[in-house]
């Protein structure tokens, strides 16, 4: 998913800035979160965030704190060609520049675009580590038992499967989610839609004209 631009995004609802806002306090940072508009500008306290998550993606020393919106957009620009590339998702330069001027309501959607990918690019990582971790050389199988063997393969199987559904309910999270925004978004629609047609109604005249 790659923004166009910064209006590209929806507005947010309170109980997703309330737990946006949890997820970032949970994380260790550097510096104290007193403005999140101005505090992420930089794109440090971002690197930080994927640092967190997935340790290899990010070298910080990369990133260093800046004050002038050039040396900001740098920070971003690398980002997105270093990092977000690889969670498959990219910032626009209208998104960047809007984020890099402290524009009230952007990062908060940046970050939660990142939590998704970030989390789902964790899912994936352990998902390999568990997969690779079960594999197991081919003499030593071989020296077990038949029945041992099969107990073996069947537990690779069963954590496959499992695995496999756990992806399967991440996504239907996430379609729920998205779900649920549309439906308020219609329902926004349709008491615009009642308020103006009240409004027509006040607007008729009440009685004919004589002729």
């Amino acid at each position: 998913m790659t923004p166009k631009n910064a209006e590209d995004f929806d507005e947010f609802q309170q109980s997703e800035l309330e737990d946006l806002y949890s997820w970032i306090d949970s994380i260790p940072l550097s510096r104290p979160k007193r403005n999140i508009n101005r505090d992420f500008s930089d794109g440090v306290l971002v690197a930080e965030v994927v640092k967190h998550s997935l340790p290899k993606l990010v070298e910080l020393h990369n990133y260093a704190p800046a004050n002038s919106t050039t040396h900001k957009i740098q920070n971003w620009s690398l980002l997105n060609r270093k990092v977000f590339s690889k969670l498959h998702f990219q910032l626009s330069d209208d998104v960047i520049k809007s984020v890099a001027l402290c524009k009230v309501g952007v990062i908060e959607k940046v970050l939660l675009m990142l939590r998704v990918k970030t989390s789902k690019a964790q899912f994936e990582l352990n998902h390999r580590v568990k997969a690779e971790q079960t594999i197991t050389p081919p003499r030593a199988i071989s020296d077990k038992p038949e029945a041992d063997q099969n107990i073996s393969s069947g537990q690779i199987l069963l954590e496959e499967k499992e695995q496999e559904n756990l992806a399967k309910e991440e996504t239907i999270q996430i379609l729920q989610a998205k779900i649920k925004r549309l439906e308020h978004l219609v329902h926004l629609k349709d008491v615009r839609i009642d308020d103006l047609q009240n409004r027509i109604e006040q607007l008729r005249p009440t009685g004919h004209q004589r002729r």
